[in-house]
């Protein structure tokens, strides 16, 4: 079975998902798998398997080996050759003299302290706090709070102690993996069609084996979930093992600003709908706008920003808008039963 997710069914499926979400997000990758499980349904499949935790587990996420690698480049700070091993992860970076340019001063964010509990990922938190220069007056005091303080509490005790990538993995199991990818992109849309997924990865005996497997054998140079390609090499062509990993991506601004979906997102991102919400500045959400609809080639924080302020206006005009429909149905769903009672 097979289905291509188009840019404009993306689009149109946007505020339905989101029904099913019951939350922002900052990706569209939820939609094509919430159709991909409405095909299941359809041939009358009822549960299915995923990989979900394979690359949580056994180390195989560029977040990871991006800290790998500049692990080794804060051996040496002043180095100018070894910020250059990040080209592996990212080879268009070295071609293109701009990107090369930028490299030091994007992956050089707390290259100097290796030590901080947060390495791994402070530099796609510190971008994607940046989203949060949207937001409007009245809620732009929330995002002043300190974001590690509060986190340190989350931690357990003897996080410190453990070794770079295995700190990485716990930062994104329990950041990411539980309350975006098993949550968002994975039990709620597919439940959404009636379709139960498992996942075998995330069996408490294999993560119980695994957090005591040394981190070596999870990525092996830069060569990323090298355990687990080594149990599958009898099974596995090598076209299949030796593959470059691909991250699982589904278009943001072709699909939320396709000329065929303009009513939807006039319906919540007009200039009416921030200002009846007050989430979000009118002013630097329509430049955004502009800026997305102008411009061919926009970079990934401005889909991401699209992408939460368009989630965000569908959340408010479902669930919390007092004449929404939506928002009002559970409430008159009760008051019916209290009737028949």
């Amino acid at each position: 079975l097979e289905i291509i997710a188009q840019d404009k069914e993306i689009g149109s499926h946007f505020p339905n998902v989101l029904w099913h979400i019951e939350k922002p997000v900052l990706r569209t990758a939820p939609v094509p798998l919430y159709l991909l499980s409405n095909l299941v349904h359809k041939n009358n499949l009822k549960v299915v398997l995923t990989g979900e935790g394979a690359d949580e587990i056994f180390g195989g996420y560029n977040i990871f080996r991006e800290a790998k690698a500049r692990l080794f480049w804060s051996k040496d700070p002043s180095s100018e050759k070894r910020p250059l091993l990040l080209g592996k992860l990212y080879p268009y970076i070295l071609k293109d003299p701009k990107l090369r340019a930028m490299l030091k001063s994007f992956f050089g964010v707390g290259i100097d302290n290796p030590d901080f509990p947060y390495f791994s990922h402070q530099i796609r938190w510190q971008n994607t706090r940046k989203l949060t220069n949207f937001l409007s007056k009245d809620f732009a005091n929330y995002s002043e709070q300190n974001f590690y303080d509060r986190f340190n509490n989350f931690l357990p005790k003897n996080f410190n102690e453990r070794d770079q990538l295995s700190k990485a993995q716990y930062l994104e199991i329990t950041t990411f993996l539980s309350n975006y990818l098993l949550s968002s992109q994975g039990d709620r849309v597919a439940m959404a069609n009636s379709v139960e997924i498992r996942f075998p990865f995330l069996d408490h005996r294999l993560i119980e084996f695994m957090a005591k497997v040394p981190s070596r054998y999870k990525i092996f140079g830069m060569n990323e979930k090298f355990l687990l390609k080594k149990a599958y090499r009898d099974m596995l062509p090598p076209k299949i093992i030796n593959r470059p990993k691909n991250p699982y991506r589904a278009p943001i601004k072709q699909s939320l600003l396709d000329n065929s979906n303009s009513e939807i997102f006039e319906k919540y991102c007009s200039s009416n709908a921030i200002k009846n919400a007050g989430v979000f500045d009118e002013i630097k959400t329509e430049k955004l706008f502009k800026k997305l609809t102008r411009f061919e080639n926009t970079n990934e924080w401005d889909n991401m920003a699209l992408t939460g302020i368009f989630s965000t206006q569908v959340i408010y005009d479902k669930f919390i808008r007092s004449n929404s429909i939506e928002a009002n149905h559970n409430f008159e769903f009760d008051l019916l039963i209290d009737r028949r009672n």
